[in-house]
């Protein structure tokens, strides 16, 4: 079974773009918590005028998101040299494609992941310190941690009521698309490699002949709050840079480092995750979240180690007086 994907973009000076695929497979995972990157990507960019798509799906928006870099990146190039990022043409295409790659094989490995019976999975044990997810289960909490999640993921929005930010909006949007890119690509691949169940497949009442299907066997690591994290950190990060002496700052850290943490909690009540799945798509979430901007940064000047990007790489530099 195929699910069709159309999308449309349309630009100031030029006819409307299409854009159509279609998704493999009979079990690509629906995405609604990542549904928020293309409303995004007409925000940050102002080339685009207007952006529609029939199918929420994270995997059919990545064509129309690729475009959004590549339509950014002469923007991003025109706009004032003040700001604390800097981007490479050459560098984002490969970190932009880098990216998509990694989500797309994350979704095919998850496509090709079979479904079983719940009588023929090694269920193993639990350690100690994760079996109280097992006596887990709201509804509501579900529904929270879905709510929590995309407004952490909104988060970089609030960048653009500051003149500084919005007048890099462009490059905002780029570095915002690769951070989430990444993050989702290097999620999706450890949940397909780890195939850890999720705690509800322990319950007793359930029927051994239960379809078990992927994204049950998707506890490791939780995505909800690795996405939330990585929004939440860049946020923060971006924020910082920007507004370096802002006494905003405590404020907007402890929304962008508490709000993830909020999630994974929801996320545990629900059942849906154990302790440690939440611990670690939060560490994930929050080191990608942070090192994408922080690795974008221009050379500061003065003493000091700085860590810049060049054309080819990474600039590990000490600048005496």
């Amino acid at each position: 079974m195929t699910h069709p994907f159309a999308g449309s973009l349309r630009t100031g000076a030029h006819k409307p773009i299409r854009l159509s695929m279609k998704r493999w497979g009979r079990h690509f995972t629906h995405l609604g918590h990542l549904q928020y990157l293309s409303n995004m990507g007409a925000e940050f960019c102002p080339y685009i005028k207007s952006f529609t798509v029939q199918t929420t799906p994270f995997i059919g928006r990545l064509p129309v998101l690729f475009f959004i870099f590549l339509a950014c990146l002469p923007l991003s190039a025109q706009q004032s040299n003040d700001g604390p990022y800097y981007l490479s043409l050459k560098r984002e295409i490969l970190f932009g494609g880098a990216s998509v790659g990694a989500v797309v094989l994350g979704d095919v490995l998850r496509a090709w992941t079979p479904d079983i019976m719940l009588s023929d999975l090694r269920l193993g044990t639990i350690p100690s310190f994760d079996r109280a997810a097992t006596r887990n289960s709201s509804e509501s909490a579900r529904k929270g941690s879905d709510l929590a999640l995309n407004v952490s993921g909104a988060l970089p929005l609030l960048l653009l009521a500051g003149n500084k930010a919005r007048k890099d909006a462009g490059k905002l949007g780029i570095l915002f698309a690769e951070t989430m890119a990444i993050n989702y690509g290097l999620t999706n691949i450890i949940k397909v490699s780890s195939r850890r169940p999720r705690p509800y497949v322990f319950d007793e009442n359930l029927n051994p002949t239960t379809i078990i299907r992927s994204n049950d066997r998707a506890a490791f690591l939780s995505g909800h709050t690795s996405v939330s994290a990585t929004g939440g950190f860049f946020f923060a990060r971006a924020f910082s840079d920007y507004y370096p002496d802002s006494k905003l700052k405590p404020v907007v850290w402890i929304l962008g480092a508490g709000l993830p943490a909020f999630t994974g909690y929801l996320r545990f009540r629900a059942g849906q995750h154990y302790p440690s799945d939440i611990i670690a798509g939060y560490a994930v979430g929050a080191a990608v979240g942070y090192l994408v901007p922080t690795l974008h940064k221009k050379p500061i000047s003065g003493k000091g180690f700085t860590l810049s990007p060049t054309g080819n790489g990474v600039h590990l530099a000490y600048r005496f007086k």
